[in-house]
This record gives C-alpha cells, structure tokens and sequence, in this order.
C-alpha cells in the first residue's frame, strides 16, 4: 500500500517532534488549546449518546475478532519490543491498535496493517522512562525504527510509523494533514483511556478486547504517568492536556475494570 508521508516538520510531526524536543511555543499552545477545547465538547456529546445506548448499524456488525495482527517480520519486531514495557502500557497498546482499527472501519478509512499495529503497539513505548525535556514520544519511535531496521523495513515506512507515534498525542489531528495512521493511533488510544467515542464502537466490541487484553490498573497507571511527563515537559502536548482536565478524563472514563 502506498501512502502520501504527512509533512513532518508540522505540529506534531516526526522533525517537528525531534526538532524541539516537543516543546510548543506560544502560538503552538494557543492553536493546541483551541483543539482540545472543541475535543472537550465531543467528549460531552460523547458521555450524552453513551447513556441512551444508541449504537450505529455498522458498529452492530463489527467483530473485534476480524482484526488479527499482520504475519510479517516488522509486527513481530514490534510484538518483542511490545514486552519491555510495563504491563499497563503494553496492554494501552494492543487495546489502542484494537480500538483505533474499529473506529477506521466504521469512519470507512482504510489503514496499512502493518503499520498501524506497529504504531499502536509502541505509541507509548517512551513513557515508562521519563527523561527531562524529552517529548516521549521521540523515544517511543526510536524503538520503533530499530525495528523497523531489524527487521529489514525500508526508511519511508519507517518515518511513517515514527510520524504516526509522534503526532498521536495532538489535538485537533485530521487524517488530511496528519495521515490516518497516527489519527487513529491518537483516536484509539483516547478511547482506552478517557472513553473519547465510546458510543462508536458497540459494547460487544469492548468487552471482547477488554476480555483479550484486560485493562485493570489503567487508570491509576496512566494517571501517574500523565502527571510524570507533563511535569518533564512543562511546555509539551501532555502537559496542555494534563493542565486542561485530562487526568480527570481518566479517572471518569466509562471503561471497565479501571
């Protein structure tokens, strides 16, 4: 599959994100507010849709058993890297590559296998080590092109996962400007961790991948992680979410087991 590489020096971006280490600037963090506050408002109708247990036609026809890992090399490479992350994070990244999956099928946007589960296996690979001034994320695709040069995988599908890992924490992210890959890496992994589209995906498919990769101890996990990187990056994409609420989005989240 062919895929256009997003520009990687925008917002979010795999040079953006090396470049300045993930700090925003002020014009940056003004443009990052205006989209987590508008994030906000469809969080709301989200929770109000969610308690009339309305769900679409074609989210009752989606199986989470349809979406099984690519047999390749790179989703292997991927697979042991998956093991050195704590267990909480390691479990985020399966359940964000399940999740983001099922909200593509039901947005009718295709995704390159391989790639997306690599992306979402290791978005947050990064974030069990903090390292002061360092957006994680740099870290977490740095994991992911060692395996992409283990396992062969040539340099343009290498910064497309890289770039999809780098840009999953920004707001406002569109598949246009910013490719598919980390749209949904970002969508998957907001659905894990606050509930953001829970209505658009059925209650059926979330049982069935909380049933495969149990969340118990997300919450509390991801909270103290949250706090820790924003506090190492004062200036940086989860420092902004963090000061707007996103530890409370957390903690509300309408998953189960916490």
């Amino acid at each position: 599959m062919t895929m256009r590489a997003p520009d990687p020096e925008r917002l979010g971006g795999l040079a953006w994100t090396i470049r300045t280490q993930g700090a925003m600037t002020k014009t940056e963090r003004r443009t990052v507010l205006r989209e987590i506050i508008k994030g906000q408002a469809e969080y709301v109708a989200g929770r109000i849709k969610l308690l009339t247990g309305r769900t679409s036609d074609a989210a009752k026809v989606l199986e989470a058993s349809s979406f099984t890992p690519p047999d390749s090399v790179f989703a292997r490479q991927a697979e042991e890297a998956a093991l050195e992350q704590s267990s909480a994070v390691m479990g985020h990244g399966y359940r964000t590559w399940m999740f983001g999956s099922g909200l593509a099928a039901i947005d009718q946007i295709e995704l390159d296998p391989e790639l997306f589960y690599v992306s979402a296996l290791l978005h947050d690979h990064g974030i069990d080590s903090v390292v002061e001034g360092q957006d994680f994320t740099i870290r977490s695709a740095e994991r992911a092109a060692r395996c992409a040069s283990e396992a062969g995988v040539d340099a343009a599908r290498s910064d497309l996962v890289g770039d999809a890992i780098t840009v999953h924490p920004t707001a406002g992210a569109t598949v246009e400007r910013d490719g598919a890959l980390g749209v949904y890496v970002g969508g998957g992994a907001a659905y894990d961790l606050i509930g953001l589209r829970t209505p658009d995906l059925s209650k059926r498919f979330r049982a069935d991948v909380i049933e495969a990769h149990p969340r118990a101890g997300a919450t509390k996990a991801f909270k103290a992680l949250v706090a820790a990187e924003s506090k190492s990056v004062p200036l940086g994409r989860f420092a902004q979410l963090h000061r707007c609420g996103f530890n409370q989005l957390i903690q509300l989240a309408p998953l189960r087991p916490r």
